[in-house]
């Protein structure tokens, strides 16, 4: 069988447009992931507040750890399609990575005035404020990512 240079190009256009349009129609991690890494930490914050018996503070770290675990064991097993990190541009890890920054700093920005004002369980609630604000905007972030990786495989194509 052969097929001419004209019908190889129109088929491989049509392989990445269906690749874009499958990128574009699932973010780049599902919400529910960044929210339960936030809830980790908030975990993790709340058995470490100062005064919390040593048991609780052991107990609760490893039963956090082992939810951690299964959150990315789901992750990983559960998804979909993943993207080749040919794919991946630095701004749309910049962007993450940034996203990340500004959702700590959201914690922050609660945790320290709570903190100064002697509030019981600042760390807390700065970082339940950190997983709104990831529950807010993550499903955002996602979309942003995923679209940038269908730019790329468009642009791709249309540098051949």
């Amino acid at each position: 069988m052969s097929i001419s240079p004209e019908d190889a190009a129109r088929t491989l256009a049509e392989v990445r447009t269906t690749q874009a349009r499958a990128l574009r129609a699932e973010p780049w991690f599902p919400a529910w992931y960044p929210v339960g890494v936030a809830l980790f930490c908030t975990g993790i914050v709340f058995v470490c507040e100062p005064g919390t018996d040593p048991a609780l503070t052991i107990g609760g770290v490893v039963a956090l750890t082992i939810a951690l675990v299964g959150l990315v064991l789901k992750l990983a097993l559960t998804a979909r399609m993943r993207a080749h990190r040919s794919l991946l541009e630095p701004a749309g890890l910049v962007g993450f990575v940034l996203w990340v920054m500004v959702s700590m700093g959201v914690a922050f920005a609660v945790t320290f005035p709570l903190e100064a004002a002697g509030v019981a369980y600042s760390g807390t609630y700065g970082c339940l404020t950190m997983t709104g604000f990831m529950a807010a905007t993550g499903p955002f972030v996602g979309r942003w990512i995923s679209g940038r990786l269908a730019a790329r495989i468009e642009r791709t194509g249309e540098d051949r």
